[in-house]
């Protein structure tokens, strides 16, 4: 199957460098009120669970694993993506 995976990297780089910088804005200045400190904490630690749930959810699907097709299908979420 076709893979246009080398696209992703030219703009990865960025893309790293741009969710860095969100995730220490959300988590707050060192100097700033501590309750603000770990909400941003919490938040930006949940963003990134999140973000790797998602990415071992679909790993199977990206690394083109045998699963059954009742495992596909649970991980089709969109009628576009079949």
């Amino acid at each position: 199957r076709t893979m246009f995976y080398f696209y992703a990297v030219v703009f990865e780089p960025f893309l790293i460098l741009a969710l860095t910088y969100t995730l220490g804005l959300a988590a707050g200045r060192p100097e700033g009120p501590p309750w603000r400190r770990r909400r941003g904490i919490l938040a930006a630690g949940l963003f990134l669970a999140l973000a790797l749930a998602a990415a071992a959810f679909f790993l199977p699907v990206w690394t083109a694993d045998q699963i059954s097709y009742e495992q596909w299908r649970w991980r089709m979420w969109m009628p576009s993506w079949i």
